[in-house]
């Protein structure tokens, strides 16, 4: 979701902002997965890096994997490699521009890289119109290290846009202003927007832990890999020794995005024993036939990876009937001569 896309009525957005935002009062962790933050209070940015509108149109790669090194929550994160001449990152929007506390994005970047934060807002004079306030700052970040970017306390050079066309209105001084100082010239305080991006220079990035909020209060948005659920669907659940079952299961990714070479893992236990792997088949049609011969208990198990979090479908059970057993054929025993038929008859 772009700034222009999803805040090109900046007046509308903040004045939605200030009823859709509720105040929250003690600190909590949002878990994002993939690319779908889950609340309007922060999206995706996709922006200019020379100025808020722009933007050159390019094809986004998002990666989502372990790492790099620890990452400040969880165990993954979001990377991005663009052209160049754009950033993408995290739109936070907040109530008060000047109170919003903090509005940062953890980043890091193993050869370094460059970015833009932008901050916007509609003075109350220009009510009622699409006139909008942004001010824009450039960013960098160090190789090889998670390093906090933090937009609430950078000054910005200010341009006032046409929010339904992009074009320019007015400009501020040529001199970076902060918030605070740029606000109190020009109606005060107010509902607004910071974003937060990387991908100027092209050089790769990776990003987790967005975070709104004042201490006590604040909101962290834990960026992690897709969600998924496996299960399994059985023909029948009670065969005879030596007759086949086909079993078949079926996995679901969260947000519908496609996991590429997605495969369900057939695995099978008897008794209390541990689980064995029978068979790999491909998620998008999952089907193995089985012929136990003892009672077993299969499920289906997709395997964790970097892109999508692993899971298992419920075990399913299939009585085994022990085979009929066969009476075993008796013979007849030949018969003996009695004494009394074998005696020879008397003269």
């Amino acid at each position: 979701m772009s700034i222009r896309a999803g805040l090109g009525a900046l007046v509308a957005v903040a004045a939605a902002t200030a009823l859709s935002v509720a105040p929250a009062h003690a600190d909590n962790t949002v878990v994002v997965r993939g690319t779908a933050f889950p609340d309007a209070r922060v999206q995706l940015s996709f922006v200019g890096c020379g100025s808020v509108y722009d933007r050159t149109d390019e094809a986004l790669h998002p990666r989502i994997g372990h790492g790099p090194d620890l990452p400040p929550t969880g165990t993954r994160s979001l990377g991005y490699t663009l052209g160049g001449g754009n950033a993408i990152g995290a739109v936070v929007n907040v109530p008060s521009l000047v109170g919003a506390g903090t509005a940062s994005v953890a980043v890091h970047a193993v050869e370094g890289a460059r970015g833009v934060a932008y901050a916007g807002f509609q003075e109350a004079a220009d009510g009622g119109t699409s006139a909008v306030w942004f001010g824009r700052a450039e960013l960098t970040v160090t190789a090889g290290a998670w390093q906090d970017v933090e937009a609430t306390g950078l000054s910005y050079v200010w341009t006032k846009y046409d929010a339904t066309t992009g074009q320019v209105i007015a400009r501020g001084p040529a001199a970076p202003v902060n918030v605070f100082d740029f606000l109190a010239a020009h109606g005060g305080d107010g509902p607004g927007l910071y974003s937060i991006g990387f991908g100027c220079d092209g050089r790769p990035f990776s990003m987790d832990a967005v975070r709104v909020g004042a201490p006590g209060s604040q909101t962290t948005y834990d960026l992690e890999g897709l969600s998924t659920a496996t299960t399994m669907h059985g023909a029948q659940a009670v065969v005879k020794a030596g007759e086949s079952v086909d079993l078949r299961g079926s996995l679901e990714v969260l947000g519908g995005i496609h996991v590429p070479h997605a495969t369900l893992v057939l695995e099978q236990r008897v008794g209390d024993g541990q689980w064995w792997p029978v068979a790999v088949a491909d998620a998008a049609d999952p089907v193995v036939t089985v012929s136990p011969v003892q009672r077993s208990v299969y499920r289906w198990r997709f395997v964790d990876r970097p892109l999508a979090e692993g899971s298992e479908s419920l075990p399913f059970v299939v009585e085994v009937e022990p085979a009929p057993v066969e009476p075993s054929p008796v013979e007849p025993s030949p018969v003996q001569p009695s004494d009394e038929t074998s005696a020879s008859p008397s003269p």
